[in-house]
């Protein structure tokens, strides 16, 4: 936690201007000590203090020359000198007039007069006392010393133009007076010209490499640029030539402080407070030699006396704050601490230490702005931006999270603490690569590294590497295999298996030995709820939302069964409900309850839900967004305007809130109004699809097909307003029912901008017209020019499906899957072609593994019956049930569906529930559409009614 002590400012500048005056000084001395009568004791002792670096000594001993010998002009120069070193201004001052008086040299004794005033900061006298030489003295050799002086006086007072006219006479007067260079360098390092500075104190020490002033100038210099060997031989020297030399030996042991040698250091800062015990560099130092060895009470005491003066050293503040809250003192090391970030905010050490006082009161959103802004200012450090991506996980702010880890990882890439979290950020914001890539450099780092194993089999897990997960499972010690976060990841494998009794005995296990534990919670519910187990896994759920209920995939699992049409919804709904209840201020939960509601018909309590006071305030739209929809299904006209505008002013870029207010605008008979407002948000981001296609609407709708096709070619026409206006007037066509010249403009546009989902756009509007063989020869001709574009691919896959190409889709979806092993879509396709095909025992085992996988990445209707008809077909009918039970009855929910009726009938039969088999099919079957497997489930009805 160091930094230079060395002052900065104009004053400052003048201070070590003012040490310049020792190399005249020391040359003085010289002479007074040859001149000293032979024999005399006191010069003697005088001169071996010195010598030793003791000035009290050496002051007192020259009292003693001067009373034996009270006319000698060089005994009292070498008082005065003394006196200086030990900044004792005044005895300098009379003793200097006093050899003046007797015969010193003018020039000299003028040097030393003026050094007096500087060391006691009397400026104004200075430049009364001393006033601009006239030409009459000019040639003197006083006038240089004058000159000088009045250089460091008017930095000093802020007179820098004067102090530049003054330092440019005193260069044409003496060029090669020490004095006179060294007041150059003080004004080059007012005008922060260092080059300057160190070409002025290069000349003094060319002419003479004994100076101690140039040798203290030439190392704080080399200091300022961290060269810190080079800096710490020059102040060695300049302690050398002036062993008293307090400035010089404080300069070395800040520098040995750096190199980490506090030894040395401490015995520089020992040998200046033994001579001078209020030195306040010299007690700062020592706090800070105190502080490196957690010696809080000293680093206390040893700031006390210079408490007046602490703002004066660039970490005082921050040096007290740390002993404050060494000493348990909360409040003032808090003070202390804020005192430093208030004068330097860029300093990452200081905003960390007011972070860490905002968490300890538990003001983590205030903490996250001071780290925030000190990332924004560029001068963050690795520890700061990894508090910050902590509170940012913690917040949810994932994508924030991953910012700032990614940064702090940049700086301490050998740190695999921040690697750790950094995966656990990435993984948390669904980066699956860029998760797997950081625990893996944790790991390089720090093999023993607790949870990065479990992180790499989760990364595994979702995107449906089963047997990769597994691996890095296997690869913990038994101890870790038995924590809470391996064991619910076996249970998770089990599950993603459909193992469902192993799974089941894993997650109670982890129950039983971590109660409290969530993830447990999480996988059985998912277990009970595809054993159709249904209570079980709404108390569950309700359970974990109870202890944490900003819980997304409880949340989601709950709300799903809540939805109307599902079999106990009002059960789920009551579990649900209840917990928002307990917790109304959780936006995630509220938004669900709403969403809920909204869909069972009562969008006025679904109002009344998102109008919850906790709910108010904060600066995201979600909330009032959600609120304007719920008052405008309630037919609350008013009251949804005034949510949306609220939404619009807390994020004026939300696209979402424009659309959703320009809606109600139209509503109320205000159509221009509502171009208008989209217009606006336009000019702020032209190239917004949303605003854009929003626009179109409106005119489409209120001014008819031809001016808004003109406005879209309008936009077409701006480059900034591109690509998404390339499409527009395919898409306001289309939306006014004409696909065939949809699709015209869409190849148009391809001519402009070639995008795969430019081409899904014109292969939609040519199946829209009814030309589905157009539609494929589009997406075959882009993927022929783009192969690795399996967005498409995707696509054009479905669409062979539904033409009956099973083998060619089946190998292009081999190929998608191969490129993207986690997309659950290929995977569900790919398996359910390869299920339908049959073959060997190989090729039904890969079905149902890419079944099982998909179905684990997505548990969804379509994934159910996918892996629920491979399992029935492949004779674990007792397996398929429960998941093709939950794919009918998700579908059948507005209306029977009788292909999942027919599937689902299959299944029970072979498990011997023919009564409920037969009252599915019979049920879906009444006045059924025509379906792939019509014809089987006619045959199936007939043998179940025929057994019956």
């Amino acid at each position: 936690m160091h930094r230079s002590i060395s002052p900065s400012s104009t004053a400052r500048a003048a201070s070590l201007a003012l040490r310049g005056g020792a190399l005249l000084a020391g040359a003085v001395l010289l002479g007074a000590v040859a001149a000293s009568p032979a024999g005399a004791a006191a010069p003697e002792r005088a001169r071996e203090a010195a010598a030793r670096g003791d000035l009290r000594a050496a002051q007192l001993e020259w009292r003693n020359a001067v009373r034996d010998d009270p006319g000698s002009a060089s005994t009292r120069v070498s008082l005065a000198l003394a006196s200086l070193e030990l900044g004792d201004g005044e005895v300098a001052e009379r003793e200097a007039r006093a050899a003046m008086e007797r015969g010193y040299d003018p020039a000299r004794g003028t040097a030393l007069l003026i050094r007096a005033y500087v060391v006691t900061g009397r400026f104004d006298e200075l430049l009364r006392d001393f006033p601009a030489p006239g030409p009459a003295a000019a040639a003197s050799g006083v006038a240089a010393q004058v000159l000088a002086g009045r250089v460091l006086a008017l930095l000093a007072t802020g007179q820098a133009e004067a102090a530049r006219e003054a330092g440019e006479a005193a260069l044409r007067l003496a060029p090669e007076a020490e004095e006179v260079q060294l007041s150059a360098a003080a004004l080059a390092m007012a005008a922060d010209d260092r080059a300057a500075a160190e070409a002025a104190v290069d000349r003094v020490l060319a002419r003479d490499p004994a100076s101690a002033e140039g040798w203290l100038r030439k190392g704080s210099l080399q200091l300022a640029r961290q060269e810190l060997r080079p800096a710490l031989e020059s102040f060695t020297r300049a302690v050398s030539a002036a062993p008293g030399n307090a400035g010089a030996r404080l300069r070395r042991a800040e520098v040995l402080l750096q190199l980490n040698e506090p030894a040395p250091a401490k015995a520089d800062v020992d040998a200046v407070l033994a001579t001078m015990p209020g030195s306040p560099p010299g007690l700062y130092l020592r706090a800070m030699l105190l502080a490196r060895a957690g010696d809080w009470a000293g680093v206390d005491a040893a700031l006390q006396p210079i408490g007046s003066i602490l703002g004066n050293f660039p970490d005082g503040f921050l040096l007290l704050a740390f002993a404050k809250r060494g000493l348990n003192q909360t409040a003032q090391a808090e003070d202390a601490a804020r005192r430093h970030h208030a004068r330097q905010p860029e300093d990452p050490r200081g905003a960390r230490l007011v972070a860490a006082f905002e968490i300890d009161a538990n003001r983590h959103e205030e903490a996250a702005a001071i780290l925030a802004r000190l990332a924004e200012r560029g001068t963050a450090d690795a520890e700061a931006l990894d508090l910050l991506g902590r509170l940012h996980s913690r917040a949810g702010r994932r994508r924030e999270a991953v910012a700032a880890l990614a940064r702090a990882a940049e700086l301490a890439p050998d740190d695999a603490g921040v690697l750790g979290r950094l995966a656990a950020a990435r993984m948390a914001a669904g980066d699956r690569e860029g998760t797997a890539a950081a625990a893996e450099g944790a790991l390089q780092r720090d093999p023993n590294r607790r949870g990065l194993r479990e992180i790499l089999a989760l990364t595994a897990l979702q995107r449906g590497d089963l047997q990769a997960a597994e691996a890095e499972l296997d690869r913990l010690d038994p101890a870790t295999r038995r924590g809470e976060v391996a064991a619910v990841l076996q249970g998770t494998l089990h599950l993603a298996r459909f193992q469902l009794q192993p799974a089941r005995a894993v997650f109670a296990g982890v129950l039983r030995d971590h109660p409290a534990s969530t993830a447990a919670r999480i996988g059985l519910a998912r277990v009970a709820r595809i054993e159709n187990r249904p209570e079980e896994s709404e108390r569950l759920l309700g359970e974990v939302l109870r202890a944490d209920p900003a819980n997304v995939e409880a949340i989601g699992q709950l709300a799903a069964s809540a939805m109307p049409g599902s079999p106990r919804a009002a059960q789920a709904r009551a579990v649900l409900a209840a917990v928002q209840e307990a917790a109304p201020g959780v936006q995630p939960l509220a938004l669900a309850m709403a969403n809920v509601m909204m869909r069972a018909g009562d969008a006025a309590g679904a109002a009344r839900v998102l109008a919850a006071p906790p709910l108010q305030g904060g600066a995201a739209v979600t909330v009032p967004l959600a609120r304007s929809e719920a008052h405008a299904a309630a037919e609350q006209w008013a009251e949804a305007e005034a949510q949306s505008r609220l939404a619009l002013a807390q994020d004026p870029n939300s696209a979402a809130a424009r659309r959703q207010l320009a809606a109600l605008l139209v509503r109320s008979g205000d159509a221009r109004g509502a171009e208008t407002l989209i217009e606006q948000g336009l000019r702020a981001r032209p190239a917004d699809a949303t605003l854009q296609q929003t626009l179109a609407g409106l005119v489409l709708q209120a001014r008819g097909l031809d001016a808004a096709l003109a406005l879209a070619d309008r936009l077409a026409a701006q480059p900034e307003a591109r690509p998404a206006s390339l499409a527009l007037r395919g898409d306001v066509l289309s939306a006014a029912g004409r696909p065939r010249e949809a699709a015209a403009a869409y190849a148009a546009a391809m001519g402009q901008a070639p995008m795969g989902v430019m081409v899904l756009r014109q292969a939609t509007a040519l199946r829209a017209a009814g030309d589905a063989p157009a539609a494929d020869a589009a997406l075959r001709s882009w993927l022929a020019a783009n192969p690795d574009d399996d967005g498409v691919g995707l696509v054009l896959s479905q669409f062979d499906i539904e033409a009956g190409r099973n083998e060619e889709a089946e190998r292009r979806l081999e190929r998608i899957v191969a490129r993207h092993p986690g997309n659950p879509v290929s995977l569900n396709n790919l398996a359910w072609l390869l299920g339908q095909r049959g073959g060997d025992a190989a090729t039904r085992s890969r079905a149902l593994s890419l079944a099982e996988r998909a179905y684990f990445l997505t548990p969804n209707p379509d994934t159910a019956d996918t892996l629920g008809w491979i399992m029935a077909r492949g004779g674990q009918a007792e397996r398929a049930v429960p998941l093709l039970r939950l794919s009918a009855t998700a579908r059948s929910a507005e209306r029977p569906d009788p292909a999942s009726a027919y599937r689902l009938a299959y299944a029970l039969r072979a498990t011997g529930g023919r009564e409920e088999a037969l009252t599915v099919l019979a049920a879906a079957m009444e006045g059924a559409p025509v379906f792939p497997e019509k014809a089987e489930a006619e045959r199936l009805l007939v043998d179940l009614r025929a057994r019956r």
